[in-house]
């Protein structure tokens, strides 16, 4: 706000409106309130309308957070607060009452009237704080009973029909363990089934595992093991320098494109087909040799 003129000032202009010096201009006496009285940092400086309806106030915002209130019925004595044995502890009684005569009598009973008021004023303040404090539980074990009853009607009502009809198709298992009806605990047929069905996969996989060592010692006898026998594989394979490797049926050509090009899919395709639709020398070999190997019980 502006400082306001003095009252001198005011009637020296007064007197002396021709003079410019003290010429200043008044404020007109009137109800309105005069707009440039405002400074321009001020909210009110423009005006705004307003609704006729007048608005809630604001609540002011409350800043920081209230701790959590300690409990003062906990004690470490096993004198519960609230009981006669801990007020009569805490708030002991006089051992003498007798009165005192003197200069200091007037104010040795007023400590004395002190004393007992503040004796009172815990008793009652303790015993008070009691009953809020049972009161403040059974209103919260009240609400925490309620919410918990809802939540199980909420859980073990029956299923709506609209529910059941607009559901999506969910197997019977899965429908099961969402219901939690599933057997968390096997039954002995269970755990018999379980225990034979365990034996025959073991029996399994020691009779693959018998069949496959089988197969190895059969095989066993064609492994390569000493240089001699490289040597006489790659001779064999290859030949030597003296006595090459023949590509042809007399055994002269040197390359094994001069027999012309070799087989494609196609040809070795219809070669098989056509040895095993002519002639059953092939098939009848085949199964004699399986013949022979479920007899010997191992790979020939």
């Amino acid at each position: 706000m502006p400082p306001s003129t003095s009252r001198t000032l005011i009637s020296s202009s007064s007197s002396c409106q021709i003079c410019p010096i003290f010429s200043i201009p008044r404020r007109p006496f009137a109800t309105s309130q005069y707009l440039f009285s405002l400074p321009p940092e001020s909210p009110k400086y423009i005006e705004v309308p307003r609704p006729l309806q007048s608005s809630y106030p604001v609540k002011p915002r409350v800043k920081g957070v209230l701790p959590v209130p300690r409990d003062i019925f906990q004690t470490r004595s096993d004198k519960k607060k609230g009981s006669l044995e801990f007020l009569n502890a805490a708030a002991k009684e006089p051992s003498s009452t007798t009165v005192r005569r003197g200069p200091d009598a007037e104010r040795i009973q007023w400590k004395q009237r002190m004393a007992e008021v503040r004796r009172k004023n815990l008793r009652q303040g303790v015993m008070e704080l009691r009953t809020r404090k049972l009161a403040a539980d059974r209103i919260h074990t009240a609400y925490s009973r309620r919410r918990q009853q809802e939540h199980e009607d909420l859980v073990n009502r029956p299923e709506r029909e609209d529910e059941r009809l607009t559901k999506p198709s969910v197997s019977k298992s899965i429908r099961d363990f969402l219901a939690g009806s599933l057997h968390t605990t096997p039954t002995a047929e269970q755990v018999e089934e379980r225990r034979l069905r365990h034996e025959k996969r073991e029996q399994m996989k020691e009779m693959e595992r018998k069949d496959a060592l089988h197969t190895l010692y059969m095989q066993a006898r064609n492994f390569i093991v000493t240089e001699e026998q490289l040597d006489q594989m790659v001779e064999k394979a290859f030949g030597t320098e003296e006595n090459p490797v023949g590509w042809t049926h007399s055994n002269r050509g040197l390359s094994p494109w001069e027999e012309g090009m070799p087989d494609t899919i196609q040809s070795m395709l219809s070669r098989v087909q056509k040895t095993a639709g002519s002639s059953g020398y092939e098939l009848a070999n085949q199964r004699l040799k399986k013949i022979a190997e479920e007899l010997t019980g191992g790979k020939i």
